[in-house]
């Protein structure tokens, strides 16, 4: 599905008219679960939500059918990605006199500080390298923003530009394709913009185009674009409630600073992604691209990975279940650890052979039930650096555990064999 067919897709979703911005959209899309369309009272433009509401649908943007074909497709995009051509930023986009009161800016949750963007993904660049990368923006007014930015790439041009004295130019893509969102969730090396990933993924259907005023690279296929600068200006931005369904605590945060408000000339009725925190799309645009850092990882220490998932217990984050087929003792260990390498926000890891359901929670505590022995398959790493995200951690600091729940190789394998239901 090309930038075309996507919109398309939005038009024809199933519309669920005026909607309040407090609570309703969450509602919403806990109950319906299918993609649908709504419009925000108050608000000029409409929103999109639970898109890619399963593995199966994000699969099928991808155009995969199975996971070690998902993990590839991401991981060789990452790897060896493809620079978009460029054509001229009129051919898409049109300037707008509206501001930030103008936006669909959504209070998700009652415990939520503010009203809030969730499906904002920054553009930045710094001596000719690009980050695109999803941050959630809480709204101050009609030109200002406060922006969550944690101590990554985006953070590390912000703060180069803080050090000349300079506000950081910055463009913000509302509403975009599926896999230019994955691309942006996912954590390429510094200097590996992620519009030249989700060019790979898309197969090389991508344009990019440069913004007026700071000549940022921007998908053409956005809904919105705003344009302007992340300031000096600190401002209290919290609490919201994330991905574990916990509120994040109040912080001093950047500010971003409209300047230019520009929608897609083609659209009839503009739509921009609000994405539900701590339900199954957040967790899929979040989590997969850690499974597939994941796998990356492991199958460089075992050369027999069946599959991999961030548990949706863990909030698609904290928990991995790593699916091998075990050749030798040991394999299990290697794998642990090689997950924990993969994705540095781990907590728990559990390994299984290949005859239990990955998807299946009771299966996966059945193999830890009759296969696990802590005296010889626990792994307890203390004191290393997580998440903040888990509330029971220290700034991120924690203790790590791995299971191995694999049958031993030494010991009769009917013994482990679970009958079947006649």
């Amino acid at each position: 599905m090309d930038c075309s067919d996507y919109f398309k897709a939005l038009a024809s979703l199933k519309d669920f008219s005026e909607i309040r911005e407090d609570y309703e959209i969450t509602r919403l899309a806990h109950r319906v679960r299918e993609p649908f369309k709504a419009r925000v009272q108050g608000a000029r433009l409409g929103v999109y939500s639970n898109l890619i509401n399963s593995r199966e649908t994000l699969y099928k943007y991808m155009r995969v059918a199975r996971d070690h074909e998902a993990y590839e497709k991401l991981v060789n995009a990452i790897q060896s990605p493809l620079k978009p051509s460029f054509k001229d930023f009129s051919n898409f986009f049109t300037e707008v006199k509206i501001d930030l009161r103008d936006l669909p800016f959504i209070k998700y949750y009652r415990e939520d500080g503010g009203n809030y963007l969730t499906g904002s993904i920054f553009i930045s660049c710094i001596d000719y390298i690009c980050n695109a990368s999803f941050h959630r923006v809480m709204r101050i007014d009609g030109s200002r923003a406060a922006v969550r930015i944690v101590p990554r790439h985006l953070h590390r041009i912000y703060m180069s530009y803080r050090e000349r004295g300079e506000d950081a130019p910055a463009a913000v893509v509302l509403g975009s394709h599926p896999l230019v969102e994955l691309a942006s969730a996912a954590s390429p090396p510094y200097g590996v913009y992620e519009m030249w990933v989700a060019n790979k993924l898309l197969e090389g259907c991508l344009d990019l185009t440069y913004t007026p005023i700071y000549g940022l690279p921007v998908p053409s296929c956005a809904t919105v674009v705003l344009e302007g600068v992340i300031t000096g200006e600190l401002h209290e931005e919290g609490p919201f409630v994330d991905i574990l369904r916990i509120p994040d605590q109040v912080r001093m945060q950047p500010v971003f600073k409209l300047e230019k408000l520009y929608i897609n000339t083609g659209l009839e009725d503009p739509l921009i992604h609000a994405i539900v925190p701590g339900i199954e799309e957040h967790m899929l645009l979040m989590g997969f691209p850690r499974e597939a850092s994941i796998w990356d990882s492991v199958r460089r220490v075992h050369s027999d990975v069946r599959s991999i998932r961030l548990t949706r217990g863990s909030g698609g984050w904290l928990h991995a279940v790593v699916s091998i087929k075990k050749s030798s003792e040991g394999d299990a260990k290697n794998v642990i650890m090689a997950a924990f390498t993969g994705h540095p926000s781990l907590k728990h890891v559990v390994v299984i052979d290949e005859d239990i359901d990955v998807d299946d929670p009771c299966s996966v505590e059945w193999a830890i039930a009759t296969r696990f022995q802590a005296s010889r398959g626990l792994v307890v790493i203390k004191g290393s650096r997580g998440s903040t995200l888990d509330p029971s951690s220290v700034d991120g600091l924690t203790d790590k555990v791995g299971i191995d729940a694999t049958k031993p190789i030494d010991m009769d394998p009917k013994l482990f064999k679970r009958a079947e239901i006649p």
